[in-house]
Protein backbone atom coordinates (compact mmCIF):
# COMPACT_ATOMS: atom_id res chain seq x y z
CA UNK A 1 0.00 0.00 0.00
CA UNK A 2 1.18 3.49 -0.85
CA UNK A 3 0.20 7.06 -0.07
CA UNK A 4 -1.45 9.19 -2.77
CA UNK A 5 1.26 11.57 -3.95
CA UNK A 6 -0.57 13.85 -6.33
CA UNK A 7 -3.13 14.69 -3.65
CA UNK A 8 -0.50 15.02 -0.93
CA UNK A 9 1.51 17.51 -2.95
CA UNK A 10 -1.59 19.62 -3.52
CA UNK A 11 -2.70 19.29 0.06
CA UNK A 12 0.45 20.39 1.79
CA UNK A 13 0.59 23.50 -0.39
CA UNK A 14 -2.94 24.29 0.68
CA UNK A 15 -1.92 23.94 4.32
CA UNK A 16 1.04 26.24 3.71
CA UNK A 17 -0.77 29.04 1.89
CA UNK A 18 -4.48 28.58 2.49
CA UNK A 19 -4.80 30.83 5.55
CA UNK A 20 -5.31 34.06 3.56
CA UNK A 21 -7.79 32.33 1.26
CA UNK A 22 -9.67 30.68 4.09
CA UNK A 23 -10.11 34.08 5.69
CA UNK A 24 -11.87 35.23 2.52
CA UNK A 25 -14.11 32.23 2.14
CA UNK A 26 -14.01 29.96 5.16
CA UNK A 27 -15.93 26.78 4.40
CA UNK A 28 -18.52 26.24 7.14
CA UNK A 29 -19.52 22.89 8.53
CA UNK A 30 -21.93 20.90 6.34
CA UNK A 31 -25.31 22.58 6.33
CA UNK A 32 -28.08 20.96 8.34
CA UNK A 33 -31.54 21.24 6.81
CA UNK A 34 -34.34 22.50 9.09
CA UNK A 35 -36.47 19.68 10.52
CA UNK A 36 -39.71 20.84 8.88
CA UNK A 37 -38.58 22.88 5.87
CA UNK A 38 -35.95 22.56 3.17
CA UNK A 39 -34.16 25.24 1.16
CA UNK A 40 -35.97 26.24 -2.01
CA UNK A 41 -34.33 26.19 -5.44
CA UNK A 42 -33.96 29.98 -5.30
CA UNK A 43 -32.29 29.79 -1.88
CA UNK A 44 -29.86 27.15 -3.10
CA UNK A 45 -28.95 29.28 -6.13
CA UNK A 46 -28.52 32.36 -3.94
CA UNK A 47 -25.99 30.43 -1.83
CA UNK A 48 -23.88 29.83 -4.95
CA UNK A 49 -23.94 33.42 -6.23
CA UNK A 50 -21.07 34.94 -4.18
CA UNK A 51 -18.77 31.97 -4.85
CA UNK A 52 -18.28 32.81 -8.53
CA UNK A 53 -17.28 36.43 -7.90
CA UNK A 54 -14.89 35.44 -5.13
CA UNK A 55 -13.14 32.83 -7.29
CA UNK A 56 -12.99 35.15 -10.30
CA UNK A 57 -11.08 37.70 -8.24
CA UNK A 58 -8.93 35.06 -6.58
CA UNK A 59 -7.85 33.68 -9.96
CA UNK A 60 -6.94 37.21 -11.13
CA UNK A 61 -9.05 36.74 -14.25
CA UNK A 62 -11.39 39.70 -13.88
CA UNK A 63 -9.43 41.77 -16.43
CA UNK A 64 -11.16 41.01 -19.77
CA UNK A 65 -14.58 39.83 -20.89
CA UNK A 66 -13.03 36.73 -22.49
CA UNK A 67 -11.20 35.69 -19.33
CA UNK A 68 -14.26 36.40 -17.18
CA UNK A 69 -16.42 34.16 -19.36
CA UNK A 70 -13.76 31.45 -19.36
CA UNK A 71 -13.59 31.59 -15.57
CA UNK A 72 -17.39 31.54 -15.26
CA UNK A 73 -17.47 28.30 -17.25
CA UNK A 74 -14.64 26.94 -15.12
CA UNK A 75 -16.64 27.58 -11.94
CA UNK A 76 -19.78 26.14 -13.54
CA UNK A 77 -17.82 22.95 -14.19
CA UNK A 78 -17.20 22.52 -10.47
CA UNK A 79 -20.93 22.82 -9.85
CA UNK A 80 -21.51 19.91 -12.24
CA UNK A 81 -18.53 18.07 -10.74
CA UNK A 82 -19.86 18.55 -7.21
CA UNK A 83 -23.34 17.39 -8.16
CA UNK A 84 -22.02 14.25 -9.84
CA UNK A 85 -19.48 13.28 -7.19
CA UNK A 86 -21.06 14.64 -4.02
CA UNK A 87 -24.69 15.78 -4.10
CA UNK A 88 -25.99 12.64 -5.81
CA UNK A 89 -23.41 10.25 -4.32
CA UNK A 90 -24.75 7.63 -1.92
CA UNK A 91 -22.37 5.41 0.10
CA UNK A 92 -25.15 2.82 0.32
CA UNK A 93 -25.17 2.52 -3.49
CA UNK A 94 -21.73 3.69 -4.67
CA UNK A 95 -20.74 4.18 -8.30
CA UNK A 96 -17.39 5.34 -9.64
CA UNK A 97 -18.02 8.67 -11.40
CA UNK A 98 -15.67 11.00 -13.35
CA UNK A 99 -13.75 13.33 -11.05
CA UNK A 100 -11.13 15.10 -13.21
CA UNK A 101 -10.69 15.22 -17.00
CA UNK A 102 -10.71 17.75 -19.84
CA UNK A 103 -14.21 18.95 -18.83
CA UNK A 104 -13.53 18.80 -15.07
CA UNK A 105 -10.07 20.34 -15.39
CA UNK A 106 -9.04 20.90 -11.76
CA UNK A 107 -5.84 20.15 -9.87
CA UNK A 108 -3.59 19.66 -12.90
CA UNK A 109 -5.20 16.38 -13.99
CA UNK A 110 -2.77 14.13 -15.81
CA UNK A 111 -4.09 13.72 -19.40
CA UNK A 112 -3.00 10.07 -19.28
CA UNK A 113 -5.21 9.32 -16.29
CA UNK A 114 -8.92 8.68 -16.08
CA UNK A 115 -9.79 9.82 -12.55
CA UNK A 116 -12.87 8.27 -10.91
CA UNK A 117 -14.37 8.89 -7.49
CA UNK A 118 -16.98 7.57 -5.08
CA UNK A 119 -18.07 8.24 -1.51
CA UNK A 120 -18.12 5.24 0.81
CA UNK A 121 -18.90 4.37 4.44
CA UNK A 122 -15.89 3.07 6.43
CA UNK A 123 -18.24 0.70 8.25
CA UNK A 124 -19.38 -0.88 5.00
CA UNK A 125 -18.24 -3.95 3.09
CA UNK A 126 -17.63 -3.38 -0.59
CA UNK A 127 -16.74 -5.50 -3.60
CA UNK A 128 -14.70 -3.89 -6.39
CA UNK A 129 -14.72 -5.96 -9.55
CA UNK A 130 -14.28 -5.78 -13.29
CA UNK A 131 -11.86 -6.34 -16.14
CA UNK A 132 -8.23 -5.24 -15.87
CA UNK A 133 -7.73 -4.11 -19.47
CA UNK A 134 -4.20 -3.32 -20.69
CA UNK A 135 -3.61 0.19 -19.30
CA UNK A 136 -0.28 0.88 -17.55
CA UNK A 137 -1.71 0.72 -14.03
CA UNK A 138 -4.85 1.29 -11.99
CA UNK A 139 -4.58 2.64 -8.44
CA UNK A 140 -7.32 3.20 -5.87
CA UNK A 141 -6.57 5.52 -2.94
CA UNK A 142 -8.58 5.72 0.28
CA UNK A 143 -9.22 9.36 1.23
CA UNK A 144 -10.19 10.87 4.56
CA UNK A 145 -13.07 12.97 3.25
CA UNK A 146 -14.46 14.67 0.18
CA UNK A 147 -13.70 18.09 -1.30
CA UNK A 148 -16.25 20.22 0.54
CA UNK A 149 -13.76 21.42 3.14
CA UNK A 150 -10.06 21.50 3.90
CA UNK A 151 -10.43 18.34 6.03
CA UNK A 152 -9.21 16.03 3.28
CA UNK A 153 -6.25 18.31 2.66
CA UNK A 154 -5.40 18.58 6.34
CA UNK A 155 -5.50 14.81 6.73
CA UNK A 156 -2.99 14.31 3.89
CA UNK A 157 -0.73 17.07 5.16
CA UNK A 158 -0.61 15.32 8.54
CA UNK A 159 0.16 11.97 6.90
CA UNK A 160 -3.10 10.45 8.07
CA UNK A 161 -3.42 6.88 6.75
CA UNK A 162 -4.56 6.90 3.11
CA UNK A 163 -3.41 3.64 1.53
CA UNK A 164 -3.26 3.16 -2.22
CA UNK A 165 -3.87 -0.25 -3.75
CA UNK A 166 -3.00 -1.38 -7.28
CA UNK A 167 -5.10 -3.73 -9.40
CA UNK A 168 -1.92 -5.60 -10.25
CA UNK A 169 -1.94 -6.91 -6.68
CA UNK A 170 -4.98 -9.02 -7.58
CA UNK A 171 -5.57 -12.39 -9.18
CA UNK A 172 -7.01 -12.34 -12.71
CA UNK A 173 -8.92 -15.13 -14.39
CA UNK A 174 -8.55 -16.17 -18.04
CA UNK A 175 -10.65 -13.16 -19.12
CA UNK A 176 -8.60 -10.79 -16.92
CA UNK A 177 -11.56 -10.45 -14.56
CA UNK A 178 -10.84 -9.54 -10.92
CA UNK A 179 -12.80 -9.22 -7.70
CA UNK A 180 -11.62 -7.83 -4.35
CA UNK A 181 -13.39 -7.18 -1.04
CA UNK A 182 -12.79 -3.86 0.72
CA UNK A 183 -13.76 -3.95 4.40
CA UNK A 184 -12.49 -3.20 7.88
CA UNK A 185 -11.93 -6.92 8.52
CA UNK A 186 -11.61 -9.89 6.21
CA UNK A 187 -15.03 -11.56 5.98
CA UNK A 188 -15.22 -14.87 7.84
CA UNK A 189 -14.44 -17.80 5.59
CA UNK A 190 -13.51 -15.56 2.65
CA UNK A 191 -10.30 -16.65 0.88
CA UNK A 192 -10.28 -14.33 -2.12
CA UNK A 193 -8.48 -11.01 -2.62
CA UNK A 194 -9.08 -8.52 0.20
CA UNK A 195 -8.00 -4.94 0.94
CA UNK A 196 -8.36 -3.50 4.47
CA UNK A 197 -10.63 -0.46 4.73
CA UNK A 198 -9.30 2.27 7.04
CA UNK A 199 -11.71 3.58 9.71
CA UNK A 200 -11.10 7.17 8.53
CA UNK A 201 -11.87 6.53 4.85
CA UNK A 202 -14.79 8.48 3.39
CA UNK A 203 -14.06 8.26 -0.35
CA UNK A 204 -12.09 6.39 -3.01
CA UNK A 205 -10.00 8.05 -5.73
CA UNK A 206 -9.18 5.87 -8.74
CA UNK A 207 -6.48 6.63 -11.33
CA UNK A 208 -6.51 4.59 -14.55
CA UNK A 209 -3.22 5.33 -16.35
CA UNK A 210 -2.91 4.94 -20.11
CA UNK A 211 0.12 6.01 -22.18
CA UNK A 212 -0.98 4.83 -25.64
CA UNK A 213 -4.40 6.47 -25.74
CA UNK A 214 -5.49 4.75 -28.92
CA UNK A 215 -4.34 1.16 -28.45
CA UNK A 216 -4.37 0.38 -24.74
CA UNK A 217 -7.65 -0.94 -23.36
CA UNK A 218 -9.26 0.88 -20.44
CA UNK A 219 -10.29 -1.23 -17.45
CA UNK A 220 -13.98 -1.58 -16.64
CA UNK A 221 -14.64 -1.37 -12.93
CA UNK A 222 -17.73 -1.67 -10.73
CA UNK A 223 -18.28 -1.25 -6.99
CA UNK A 224 -21.07 -2.74 -4.90
CA UNK A 225 -21.90 -2.53 -1.20
CA UNK A 226 -22.49 -6.01 0.21
CA UNK A 227 -23.90 -5.19 3.64
CA UNK A 228 -27.31 -3.62 4.17
CA UNK A 229 -27.39 0.16 4.52
CA UNK A 230 -30.19 2.73 4.22
CA UNK A 231 -30.08 5.16 1.28
CA UNK A 232 -29.64 8.89 1.77
CA UNK A 233 -32.49 10.56 3.63
CA UNK A 234 -34.29 13.66 2.43
CA UNK A 235 -32.47 15.64 5.10
CA UNK A 236 -29.09 14.37 3.95
CA UNK A 237 -29.85 15.16 0.32
CA UNK A 238 -30.89 18.70 1.24
CA UNK A 239 -27.73 19.18 3.31
CA UNK A 240 -25.56 17.98 0.40
CA UNK A 241 -27.22 20.47 -1.95
CA UNK A 242 -26.71 23.28 0.55
CA UNK A 243 -23.05 22.32 0.92
CA UNK A 244 -22.36 22.30 -2.83
CA UNK A 245 -21.01 25.86 -2.62
CA UNK A 246 -18.19 24.60 -0.42
CA UNK A 247 -17.22 21.87 -2.90
CA UNK A 248 -16.95 24.58 -5.57
CA UNK A 249 -14.95 27.03 -3.46
CA UNK A 250 -12.61 24.54 -1.80
CA UNK A 251 -11.80 22.74 -5.06
CA UNK A 252 -10.74 25.85 -6.98
CA UNK A 253 -9.15 27.73 -4.06
CA UNK A 254 -6.86 24.79 -3.39
CA UNK A 255 -5.56 24.67 -6.97
CA UNK A 256 -5.00 28.40 -7.21
CA UNK A 257 -3.09 28.21 -3.93
CA UNK A 258 -0.90 25.41 -5.28
CA UNK A 259 0.12 27.26 -8.44
CA UNK A 260 1.18 30.29 -6.39
CA UNK A 261 3.15 28.02 -4.10
CA UNK A 262 5.07 26.47 -7.00
CA UNK A 263 5.78 29.85 -8.54
CA UNK A 264 7.09 31.26 -5.25
CA UNK A 265 8.98 28.23 -3.93
CA UNK A 266 10.09 26.31 -7.03
CA UNK A 267 10.85 29.25 -9.28
CA UNK A 268 10.05 30.63 -12.72
CA UNK A 269 11.25 28.98 -15.95
CA UNK A 270 12.70 26.08 -14.02
CA UNK A 271 11.60 22.75 -12.61
CA UNK A 272 12.64 20.92 -9.46
CA UNK A 273 11.69 17.91 -7.39
CA UNK A 274 8.75 18.66 -5.18
CA UNK A 275 9.97 18.88 -1.60
CA UNK A 276 6.39 19.71 -0.72
CA UNK A 277 5.29 16.26 -1.88
CA UNK A 278 8.21 14.57 -0.14
CA UNK A 279 7.34 16.28 3.14
CA UNK A 280 3.66 15.39 2.93
CA UNK A 281 3.97 11.81 1.71
CA UNK A 282 6.59 9.13 2.33
CA UNK A 283 5.74 7.65 -1.07
CA UNK A 284 8.76 6.60 -3.09
CA UNK A 285 7.00 5.10 -6.09
CA UNK A 286 6.52 8.40 -7.90
CA UNK A 287 8.62 11.56 -8.00
CA UNK A 288 7.01 14.86 -8.99
CA UNK A 289 8.89 17.80 -10.48
CA UNK A 290 7.22 21.20 -10.67
CA UNK A 291 7.95 24.79 -11.58
CA UNK A 292 6.42 27.79 -13.31
CA UNK A 293 6.84 29.10 -16.85
CA UNK A 294 6.59 32.74 -17.90
CA UNK A 295 7.78 33.59 -21.41
CA UNK A 296 6.88 35.96 -24.25
CA UNK A 297 5.46 34.72 -27.53
CA UNK A 298 8.86 35.21 -29.20
CA UNK A 299 10.62 33.08 -26.57
CA UNK A 300 10.83 29.39 -25.72
CA UNK A 301 12.00 27.09 -22.96
CA UNK A 302 14.08 24.05 -23.81
CA UNK A 303 13.70 21.30 -21.23
CA UNK A 304 16.36 18.59 -21.37
CA UNK A 305 16.73 15.44 -19.30
CA UNK A 306 18.17 11.96 -19.43
CA UNK A 307 15.56 9.20 -19.30
CA UNK A 308 15.66 6.54 -16.56
CA UNK A 309 16.92 3.17 -17.71
CA UNK A 310 13.93 1.47 -16.15
CA UNK A 311 10.60 3.18 -15.61
CA UNK A 312 7.00 2.05 -15.41
CA UNK A 313 5.81 5.40 -16.75
CA UNK A 314 6.83 9.05 -17.12
CA UNK A 315 5.06 12.17 -18.30
CA UNK A 316 5.20 15.99 -18.63
CA UNK A 317 2.36 18.54 -18.84
CA UNK A 318 1.66 22.28 -18.92
CA UNK A 319 -1.10 23.92 -16.86
CA UNK A 320 -2.31 27.50 -16.55
CA UNK A 321 -2.19 29.66 -13.41
CA UNK A 322 -5.28 27.92 -12.00
CA UNK A 323 -3.68 24.48 -12.44
CA UNK A 324 -6.05 23.72 -15.29
CA UNK A 325 -4.06 21.66 -17.79
CA UNK A 326 -3.87 23.44 -21.14
CA UNK A 327 -6.34 21.88 -23.61
CA UNK A 328 -4.65 18.54 -24.22
CA UNK A 329 -7.30 17.28 -26.62
CA UNK A 330 -6.75 20.00 -29.23
CA UNK A 331 -3.21 21.07 -28.35
CA UNK A 332 -0.01 19.14 -27.63
CA UNK A 333 0.31 20.37 -24.06
CA UNK A 334 1.46 17.04 -22.62
CA UNK A 335 3.69 14.15 -23.61
CA UNK A 336 4.36 10.73 -22.10
CA UNK A 337 6.90 7.99 -22.72
CA UNK A 338 4.75 6.50 -25.51
CA UNK A 339 4.24 9.84 -27.27
CA UNK A 340 7.60 11.59 -26.90
CA UNK A 341 10.57 11.32 -29.25
CA UNK A 342 13.86 10.42 -27.57
CA UNK A 343 16.91 11.98 -29.23
CA UNK A 344 19.79 9.96 -30.61
CA UNK A 345 21.87 10.71 -27.50
CA UNK A 346 19.21 9.09 -25.32
CA UNK A 347 17.83 12.35 -23.91
CA UNK A 348 14.34 13.78 -23.93
CA UNK A 349 14.11 17.39 -25.08
CA UNK A 350 10.92 19.39 -25.16
CA UNK A 351 10.37 22.95 -26.40
CA UNK A 352 7.78 25.01 -24.50
CA UNK A 353 6.40 27.92 -26.50
CA UNK A 354 3.26 29.63 -27.75
CA UNK A 355 4.24 29.32 -31.41
CA UNK A 356 5.08 26.04 -33.11
CA UNK A 357 8.89 25.62 -33.20
CA UNK A 358 8.65 22.77 -35.70
CA UNK A 359 10.08 20.04 -33.45
CA UNK A 360 8.40 16.75 -32.46
CA UNK A 361 8.35 17.42 -28.70
CA UNK A 362 6.63 20.80 -28.78
CA UNK A 363 4.65 21.66 -25.64
CA UNK A 364 2.08 24.31 -26.50
CA UNK A 365 1.50 26.84 -23.71
CA UNK A 366 -1.42 28.42 -25.64
CA UNK A 367 0.00 31.89 -25.01
CA UNK A 368 -0.75 31.79 -21.27
CA UNK A 369 0.92 34.63 -19.37
CA UNK A 370 2.29 32.13 -16.89
CA UNK A 371 1.55 28.63 -15.74
CA UNK A 372 2.92 25.38 -14.37
CA UNK A 373 5.32 22.76 -15.73
CA UNK A 374 4.92 19.36 -14.11
CA UNK A 375 6.74 16.06 -14.67
CA UNK A 376 6.49 12.70 -12.93
CA UNK A 377 8.77 9.66 -12.83
CA UNK A 378 6.71 6.60 -11.82
CA UNK A 379 8.57 3.58 -10.42
CA UNK A 380 11.78 4.53 -12.19
CA UNK A 381 15.30 3.31 -11.52
CA UNK A 382 16.36 6.95 -11.06
CA UNK A 383 14.72 10.38 -10.99
CA UNK A 384 16.79 12.77 -13.13
CA UNK A 385 16.68 16.55 -12.70
CA UNK A 386 15.78 18.25 -15.99
CA UNK A 387 17.57 21.42 -17.11
CA UNK A 388 15.42 24.28 -18.43
CA UNK A 389 16.93 26.98 -20.66
CA UNK A 390 15.16 30.18 -21.75
CA UNK A 391 15.96 31.16 -25.34
CA UNK A 392 14.68 33.20 -28.27
CA UNK A 393 12.17 31.20 -30.29
CA UNK A 394 14.22 31.76 -33.45
CA UNK A 395 17.20 30.00 -31.83
CA UNK A 396 15.46 26.68 -31.08
CA UNK A 397 17.50 24.77 -33.67
CA UNK A 398 20.71 25.80 -31.92
CA UNK A 399 19.58 24.01 -28.76
CA UNK A 400 18.40 20.66 -30.16
CA UNK A 401 20.42 17.93 -31.92
CA UNK A 402 21.06 18.46 -35.62
CA UNK A 403 19.13 15.31 -36.50
CA UNK A 404 15.93 16.54 -34.80
CA UNK A 405 13.17 16.21 -37.43
CA UNK A 406 11.49 19.31 -38.79
CA UNK A 407 7.73 19.14 -38.29
CA UNK A 408 5.94 21.01 -41.06
CA UNK A 409 2.52 22.66 -40.49
CA UNK A 410 0.65 19.94 -42.40
CA UNK A 411 2.38 17.25 -40.31
CA UNK A 412 1.46 19.05 -37.09
CA UNK A 413 -2.16 19.34 -38.21
CA UNK A 414 -2.27 15.62 -38.94
CA UNK A 415 -0.67 14.63 -35.63
CA UNK A 416 -3.04 16.88 -33.68
CA UNK A 417 -5.96 15.23 -35.49
CA UNK A 418 -4.70 11.82 -34.40
CA UNK A 419 -4.26 13.11 -30.85
CA UNK A 420 -7.80 14.45 -30.76
CA UNK A 421 -9.20 11.12 -31.94
CA UNK A 422 -7.15 9.14 -29.42
CA UNK A 423 -8.16 11.41 -26.54
CA UNK A 424 -11.83 10.82 -27.29
CA UNK A 425 -11.36 7.06 -27.40
CA UNK A 426 -10.54 7.05 -23.70
CA UNK A 427 -13.24 5.79 -21.34
CA UNK A 428 -13.68 8.95 -19.26
CA UNK A 429 -17.44 9.01 -18.71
Amino acid sequence: MRISTRLGCMLAATAALAAPLAAQNQAPAPAQAPPTAYPTWAEQMDALKPVGKHLLELAERDDTDARRQEMNQYVLGTVANGYLNYVRADPAHPTFTPLWNYAFNYGGPNPDYAYMFTLIDPKGTYRISGYRGTSRFVEITQQNGDFTSKAVYDAAAKNAPSPTNDLDQLKLDANRYFSVILSAERPAGYTGDWWPLMPTTRSLLMRKAMADWKREIDPRIAIDRLDDAPPLTTEQMAARFSNLKNWVATRIESEITLTRYYREHHGINTIKKSQLMAAANPFKGQVYLDGAFEIRDDEALVLETVVPKQCRYWQILLADDRFAVIDWVNRQSSLNDAQARIDSDGKFRAVISAKDPGVPNWLDNAGEKWGIIQMRWNRCSEAPDPVVTRIALKDVRKHVPKDTPVIMPEQRKASLGERREAAQLRQLW
